[in-house]
């Protein structure tokens, strides 16, 4: 009779681990800056030097007249002439009217030869004056304006607490492999295959 074989075949339990550790999360929120800038500017120019000359004294003190001047000037002149016309053609009236038909007189030539006696007989004056000087004036230019000064305004924008965050750790145990023992037999030999 064969011998009988007891084969043992055994596995050990396993246990597994999981493990999360404990994790902390502080971060900082970083401060946001703006600011605020005003430009400087000079805001200075300079006017433009002026040069102005009327020559308007020396010219009208030789015959160069405006309008105005022109009229001021001969405005009484106008007016005397006008009487000294009126009171001419007034005469020539009554001297026609009273010698006219005289026989022999010619009251129309008399007043002509009359006319051109006062016309030559005017005394001629020349009178030599200075011509005034052309007035001049100039203007320098100058610097003009405020300058804007610049400036910078700072803003900081920061949180007063950083942003914890604490995530807890856990361990945790499991069968990973359960243990088991097999036994059978066999004949003749040792079943070390199975």
């Amino acid at each position: 009779m064969p011998m009988l074989y007891l084969n043992v075949r055994h596995t050990l339990p396993m246990i597994g681990i999981r493990t999360q550790r404990n994790t902390l999360d502080a971060s900082i929120s970083q401060p946001r800056y703006t600011q605020e800038t005003q430009q400087a500017r000079s805001n200075r120019g300079a006017t433009q030097p002026r040069l102005s000359i009327d020559t308007y004294p020396s010219r009208h003190s030789y015959g160069y007249t405006n309008h105005t001047d022109f009229a001021r000037e001969n405005l009484q002149r106008g007016l005397s002439g006008v009487q000294k016309g009126t009171s001419k053609h007034t005469q020539m009236a009554w001297a026609l009217a009273e010698d006219g038909p005289k026989s022999g007189r010619q009251v129309g030539i008399e007043f002509a030869k009359r006319d051109m006696e006062s016309i030559a007989k005017k005394q001629r004056v020349l009178v030599a004056q200075a011509i005034p000087d052309p007035e001049i004036h100039f203007d320098t230019g100058e610097a003009v304006g405020e300058p804007t000064v610049g400036r910078t305004t700072p803003h900081w924008d920061t949180e007063g607490q950083a942003r914890i965050h604490f995530n807890r750790g856990s361990i945790e145990t499991y069968l990973q492999q359960r243990g088991d023992i097999r036994r059978w037999v066999s004949e003749g030999k040792y079943d070390i295959r199975a």
